[in-house]
């Protein structure tokens, strides 16, 4: 996606840390980063663990929690048997919740098992998390995993990511209260499979000012994000 945009002419700045954005009301949007300040009619916000960092300056804030998951490949005798046409997609829904991923162009030679614990990490944040395996988590998963899928093999490496939960555990796309120039998306820990349509509808929103798809439910506003009271859920 990154390759298509440049072709398509978009301008990518990599490395570079993003200090504020100033709502100038009727002049746009400025966006100050360690390098230079750009200006715009709007900015979209998809800033993940650091959004509430850059809506504080706005008098601005979601209720997130930041929590630090880790997912792990396991190496298995006979990757075939874990292969697209053996093993689908699939997601155990309880909690603890589990979820896994066929053979699928890890490792190197693609033959890897990817499944992980969703929403069993602890709550952390953006710059002060740990990039350390947690062994305990690690242990739970393991057992899980060889009890669900017979000869999956040993676990072979881990890597540690970020979830950012709303209450809901749903996304978030739409303006921010009071600076309708600013738009915030945020995926909620499953956002990354919806981002041709997330960049498609932040980008009506971001130029048209409004978008044909139905983003009601998502709206920074809703109940579950402003409502002091609303329970937290986040099994999927």
């Amino acid at each position: 996606m990154q390759r298509v945009a440049r072709e398509a002419g978009a301008r990518l700045h990599g490395d570079v840390r993003v200090l504020a954005i100033d709502d100038l009301g009727a002049h746009g949007v400025a966006v100050r980063t360690a390098a230079e300040t750009f200006r715009a009619r709007r900015v979209v916000l998809t800033a993940d663990a650091w959004t509430n960092d850059l809506l504080a300056p706005l008098g601005a804030a979601l209720p997130l929690t930041v929590t630090r998951e880790q997912v792990t490949y396991f190496a298995p005798e006979r990757p075939g048997d874990f292969g697209a046409d053996r093993l689908p997609v699939w997601i155990w829904m309880d909690d603890p919740s589990f979820y896994g991923f066929p053979t699928y162009g890890e490792g190197g030679n693609g033959h890897l098992v990817k499944a992980a614990q969703d929403c069993g990490g602890a709550v952390t944040t953006a710059d002060g998390r740990s990039f350390e395996t947690d062994g305990a988590a690690l242990a739970l998963l393991e057992r899980f995993a060889h009890d669900l899928l017979p000869g999956v093999g040993p676990a072979q490496k881990t890597v540690t990511c970020l979830y950012t939960l709303t209450p809901d555990r749903d996304f978030v796309v739409g303006p921010v209260p009071g600076h309708p120039a600013v738009v915030v998306g945020l995926g909620a820990g499953h956002g990354f499979k919806f981002a041709p349509t997330f960049g498609r509808v932040l980008a009506d929103l971001a130029v048209e000012g409004g978008t044909s798809s139905e983003i009601a439910a998502f709206a920074p506003d809703r109940p579950a994000l402003v409502d002091a009271g609303h329970p937290v859920s986040w099994l999927v």
